[in-house]
Protein backbone atom coordinates (compact mmCIF):
# COMPACT_ATOMS: atom_id res chain seq x y z
CA UNK A 1 0.00 0.00 0.00
CA UNK A 2 2.79 2.42 0.88
CA UNK A 3 4.64 1.55 -2.31
CA UNK A 4 1.49 2.14 -4.38
CA UNK A 5 0.90 5.54 -2.78
CA UNK A 6 4.54 6.44 -3.37
CA UNK A 7 4.18 5.58 -7.05
CA UNK A 8 1.01 7.69 -7.30
CA UNK A 9 2.98 10.69 -6.02
CA UNK A 10 5.83 9.90 -8.42
CA UNK A 11 3.39 10.00 -11.33
CA UNK A 12 2.20 13.40 -10.16
CA UNK A 13 5.79 14.60 -10.42
CA UNK A 14 5.70 14.05 -14.18
CA UNK A 15 2.07 14.86 -15.03
CA UNK A 16 -0.52 17.50 -14.42
CA UNK A 17 -2.91 15.00 -12.81
CA UNK A 18 -3.74 11.35 -12.26
CA UNK A 19 -7.02 9.49 -12.77
CA UNK A 20 -8.68 6.89 -10.55
CA UNK A 21 -9.61 4.55 -13.41
CA UNK A 22 -6.15 4.60 -14.99
CA UNK A 23 -4.43 4.05 -11.63
CA UNK A 24 -6.73 1.14 -10.81
CA UNK A 25 -5.83 -0.50 -14.14
CA UNK A 26 -2.14 0.23 -13.70
CA UNK A 27 -1.92 -1.29 -10.20
CA UNK A 28 -4.50 -4.02 -10.74
CA UNK A 29 -6.72 -2.95 -7.83
CA UNK A 30 -10.29 -1.74 -7.44
CA UNK A 31 -11.10 1.91 -8.06
CA UNK A 32 -12.34 2.17 -4.47
CA UNK A 33 -8.85 1.19 -3.29
CA UNK A 34 -7.34 4.04 -5.33
CA UNK A 35 -9.96 6.45 -3.95
CA UNK A 36 -8.89 5.52 -0.42
CA UNK A 37 -5.26 6.11 -1.41
CA UNK A 38 -6.14 9.55 -2.75
CA UNK A 39 -8.16 10.32 0.38
CA UNK A 40 -5.18 9.44 2.54
CA UNK A 41 -2.71 11.47 0.45
CA UNK A 42 -5.11 14.43 0.32
CA UNK A 43 -5.53 14.32 4.10
CA UNK A 44 -1.74 14.57 4.38
CA UNK A 45 -1.69 17.52 1.96
CA UNK A 46 0.29 15.56 -0.64
CA UNK A 47 -2.22 16.07 -3.43
CA UNK A 48 -5.60 17.65 -4.12
CA UNK A 49 -8.56 15.51 -5.11
CA UNK A 50 -10.63 16.44 -8.14
CA UNK A 51 -13.52 14.70 -9.88
CA UNK A 52 -12.19 11.37 -11.19
CA UNK A 53 -8.65 11.81 -9.90
CA UNK A 54 -6.18 14.19 -8.29
CA UNK A 55 -3.75 17.04 -9.02
CA UNK A 56 -0.71 18.43 -7.27
CA UNK A 57 -1.27 20.53 -4.18
CA UNK A 58 0.74 23.31 -5.75
CA UNK A 59 0.69 23.63 -9.52
CA UNK A 60 4.28 24.26 -10.52
CA UNK A 61 5.04 25.88 -13.85
CA UNK A 62 4.41 23.46 -16.71
CA UNK A 63 7.87 24.21 -18.10
CA UNK A 64 9.33 22.73 -14.93
CA UNK A 65 7.37 19.55 -15.51
CA UNK A 66 9.00 19.17 -18.91
CA UNK A 67 12.48 19.67 -17.49
CA UNK A 68 11.82 17.08 -14.79
CA UNK A 69 10.70 14.56 -17.41
CA UNK A 70 13.84 15.24 -19.42
CA UNK A 71 16.04 14.29 -16.45
CA UNK A 72 14.14 11.12 -15.53
CA UNK A 73 16.18 8.03 -16.52
CA UNK A 74 18.37 10.32 -18.63
CA UNK A 75 21.23 7.86 -19.24
CA UNK A 76 18.79 5.21 -20.44
CA UNK A 77 17.18 7.67 -22.85
CA UNK A 78 20.57 8.68 -24.22
CA UNK A 79 21.48 5.06 -24.95
CA UNK A 80 18.11 4.47 -26.61
CA UNK A 81 18.56 7.60 -28.75
CA UNK A 82 22.04 6.53 -29.87
CA UNK A 83 20.79 3.06 -30.81
CA UNK A 84 17.67 4.37 -32.58
CA UNK A 85 19.72 6.82 -34.64
CA UNK A 86 21.47 3.90 -36.36
CA UNK A 87 18.16 3.12 -38.07
CA UNK A 88 18.26 6.49 -39.85
CA UNK A 89 20.03 6.70 -43.22
CA UNK A 90 21.16 9.57 -45.40
CA UNK A 91 18.35 11.15 -47.45
CA UNK A 92 15.61 9.85 -45.13
CA UNK A 93 12.47 11.79 -44.35
CA UNK A 94 11.78 11.12 -40.68
CA UNK A 95 9.22 12.19 -38.11
CA UNK A 96 10.22 12.79 -34.50
CA UNK A 97 7.21 13.16 -32.25
CA UNK A 98 7.81 15.28 -29.18
CA UNK A 99 9.22 13.41 -26.20
CA UNK A 100 12.13 13.40 -23.79
CA UNK A 101 13.69 10.36 -25.52
CA UNK A 102 13.27 11.56 -29.11
CA UNK A 103 14.86 14.88 -28.12
CA UNK A 104 18.03 13.00 -27.17
CA UNK A 105 18.35 11.94 -30.82
CA UNK A 106 19.25 15.46 -32.02
CA UNK A 107 23.02 15.13 -31.63
CA UNK A 108 23.03 11.83 -33.53
CA UNK A 109 21.29 13.32 -36.56
CA UNK A 110 24.15 15.70 -37.32
CA UNK A 111 26.22 13.04 -39.11
CA UNK A 112 23.35 12.18 -41.47
CA UNK A 113 23.21 13.84 -44.88
CA UNK A 114 20.21 15.47 -46.55
CA UNK A 115 17.69 14.55 -43.87
CA UNK A 116 14.19 15.96 -43.77
CA UNK A 117 12.95 16.07 -40.17
CA UNK A 118 9.26 16.55 -39.45
CA UNK A 119 8.48 17.31 -35.81
CA UNK A 120 5.86 18.78 -33.51
CA UNK A 121 8.49 19.29 -30.79
CA UNK A 122 9.68 22.84 -30.20
CA UNK A 123 12.95 21.76 -28.49
CA UNK A 124 13.80 19.36 -31.34
CA UNK A 125 13.07 22.01 -33.98
CA UNK A 126 15.05 24.70 -32.18
CA UNK A 127 17.95 22.34 -31.50
CA UNK A 128 18.25 21.29 -35.14
CA UNK A 129 17.87 24.85 -36.40
CA UNK A 130 20.67 25.97 -34.09
CA UNK A 131 22.88 23.19 -35.46
CA UNK A 132 21.96 24.21 -39.00
CA UNK A 133 22.92 27.81 -38.19
CA UNK A 134 26.28 26.59 -36.85
CA UNK A 135 26.84 24.50 -39.97
CA UNK A 136 26.78 21.10 -38.23
CA UNK A 137 23.47 19.99 -39.76
CA UNK A 138 22.59 20.21 -43.45
CA UNK A 139 19.04 18.85 -43.36
CA UNK A 140 15.60 20.44 -43.56
CA UNK A 141 13.35 20.98 -40.54
CA UNK A 142 9.57 21.00 -40.96
CA UNK A 143 7.68 22.12 -37.86
CA UNK A 144 4.11 20.91 -37.52
CA UNK A 145 1.96 23.88 -36.54
CA UNK A 146 -0.79 23.84 -33.97
CA UNK A 147 -1.65 24.65 -30.39
CA UNK A 148 1.37 24.49 -28.08
CA UNK A 149 1.47 22.76 -24.72
CA UNK A 150 4.03 23.93 -22.18
CA UNK A 151 4.07 20.59 -20.35
CA UNK A 152 5.12 18.66 -23.45
CA UNK A 153 6.68 21.58 -25.37
CA UNK A 154 4.93 20.23 -28.47
CA UNK A 155 2.12 21.18 -30.82
CA UNK A 156 -1.16 19.35 -31.32
CA UNK A 157 -4.75 19.92 -32.43
CA UNK A 158 -6.58 20.41 -35.71
CA UNK A 159 -3.89 22.41 -37.53
CA UNK A 160 -1.17 19.90 -36.63
CA UNK A 161 -3.36 16.98 -37.70
CA UNK A 162 -4.32 18.68 -40.97
CA UNK A 163 -0.67 19.31 -41.83
CA UNK A 164 0.44 15.77 -41.00
CA UNK A 165 -2.37 14.33 -43.09
CA UNK A 166 -0.69 15.88 -46.15
CA UNK A 167 2.77 14.45 -45.44
CA UNK A 168 4.46 11.07 -45.82
CA UNK A 169 7.66 9.98 -44.09
CA UNK A 170 10.07 7.05 -44.35
CA UNK A 171 10.44 6.51 -40.62
CA UNK A 172 8.53 7.68 -37.56
CA UNK A 173 10.04 7.73 -34.07
CA UNK A 174 7.57 8.12 -31.25
CA UNK A 175 7.59 7.70 -27.50
CA UNK A 176 4.88 6.85 -24.98
CA UNK A 177 4.00 7.03 -21.30
CA UNK A 178 3.53 3.29 -20.92
CA UNK A 179 3.65 0.09 -22.99
CA UNK A 180 2.94 -3.62 -22.85
CA UNK A 181 2.21 -6.32 -25.46
CA UNK A 182 -1.46 -5.34 -25.37
CA UNK A 183 -1.28 -1.56 -25.10
CA UNK A 184 0.79 1.53 -25.92
CA UNK A 185 -0.57 4.53 -24.06
CA UNK A 186 -0.18 8.18 -23.15
CA UNK A 187 -1.57 10.42 -20.43
CA UNK A 188 -2.26 13.26 -22.92
CA UNK A 189 -5.37 12.95 -25.04
CA UNK A 190 -4.13 15.48 -27.60
CA UNK A 191 -1.24 13.20 -28.60
CA UNK A 192 -3.44 10.32 -29.69
CA UNK A 193 -4.49 11.50 -33.15
CA UNK A 194 -1.03 12.79 -34.10
CA UNK A 195 0.51 9.45 -33.20
CA UNK A 196 -2.11 7.50 -35.13
CA UNK A 197 -1.69 9.72 -38.20
CA UNK A 198 2.06 9.21 -38.30
CA UNK A 199 1.74 5.47 -37.79
CA UNK A 200 -0.49 5.42 -40.88
CA UNK A 201 1.74 7.70 -42.98
CA UNK A 202 5.12 6.10 -42.21
CA UNK A 203 6.91 3.24 -43.97
CA UNK A 204 8.77 2.21 -40.80
CA UNK A 205 7.40 2.81 -37.30
CA UNK A 206 9.76 2.86 -34.31
CA UNK A 207 8.79 3.09 -30.64
CA UNK A 208 11.54 4.48 -28.40
CA UNK A 209 10.79 3.94 -24.71
CA UNK A 210 12.83 3.33 -21.58
CA UNK A 211 12.27 0.37 -19.30
CA UNK A 212 10.55 2.41 -16.58
CA UNK A 213 7.49 2.54 -18.87
CA UNK A 214 7.20 -1.23 -19.29
CA UNK A 215 3.94 -2.72 -17.99
CA UNK A 216 2.64 0.80 -17.29
CA UNK A 217 -0.80 1.61 -18.65
CA UNK A 218 -2.26 5.09 -18.90
CA UNK A 219 -5.71 6.38 -19.71
CA UNK A 220 -5.34 6.93 -23.45
CA UNK A 221 -4.31 4.04 -25.71
CA UNK A 222 -3.14 4.91 -29.23
CA UNK A 223 -1.54 1.72 -30.57
CA UNK A 224 -0.48 -1.88 -29.99
CA UNK A 225 2.65 -3.72 -31.06
CA UNK A 226 0.81 -4.69 -34.24
CA UNK A 227 1.12 -1.02 -35.27
CA UNK A 228 4.88 -0.92 -34.57
CA UNK A 229 7.79 -2.36 -36.59
CA UNK A 230 10.67 -1.79 -34.15
CA UNK A 231 10.93 -1.24 -30.40
CA UNK A 232 14.13 0.34 -29.06
CA UNK A 233 14.41 -0.03 -25.28
CA UNK A 234 17.23 -0.08 -22.76
CA UNK A 235 16.23 -3.57 -21.63
CA UNK A 236 15.92 -6.91 -23.40
CA UNK A 237 12.45 -8.13 -24.16
CA UNK A 238 10.98 -9.90 -21.10
CA UNK A 239 10.59 -13.65 -21.53
CA UNK A 240 6.88 -13.47 -20.80
CA UNK A 241 6.45 -10.83 -23.51
CA UNK A 242 8.32 -12.84 -26.13
CA UNK A 243 5.61 -15.49 -26.08
CA UNK A 244 2.98 -12.87 -26.91
CA UNK A 245 4.84 -11.08 -29.71
CA UNK A 246 5.26 -12.19 -33.32
CA UNK A 247 9.02 -11.80 -33.84
CA UNK A 248 8.50 -11.94 -37.61
CA UNK A 249 6.50 -8.69 -37.44
CA UNK A 250 8.19 -6.84 -34.57
CA UNK A 251 11.91 -6.33 -34.03
CA UNK A 252 13.08 -5.59 -30.47
CA UNK A 253 16.41 -3.77 -30.20
CA UNK A 254 17.95 -3.62 -26.72
CA UNK A 255 20.20 -0.61 -26.17
CA UNK A 256 23.12 -1.28 -23.79
CA UNK A 257 21.89 -1.47 -20.21
CA UNK A 258 22.68 1.46 -17.94
CA UNK A 259 25.32 0.61 -15.29
CA UNK A 260 23.78 0.75 -11.81
CA UNK A 261 25.96 3.69 -10.75
CA UNK A 262 24.87 5.82 -13.68
CA UNK A 263 21.12 5.46 -13.40
CA UNK A 264 19.18 8.69 -13.06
Amino acid sequence: MEQRRKKILEELNFKDRVYVKALAQEFGVAMETIRRDLDYLAANNQLKKIYGGAIKVKNTRLELLYNERMMHNLEGKRMIALTAAHIIEDNDTIALLGGSTTEQMIQHLLVKKNLVVVTNSLPIALGLLQCRKEGSFDGRVIVVGGETNAASMATSGFFAEDMLAKLSVNKTFLSCAGFSPQNISTFREEHIQLSKLLLEKSDLRILVADASKMNVRHLFSFATFEDIDIVVCNRKIPDEWANEIDSDCLQWIAAPEVPQSKKA
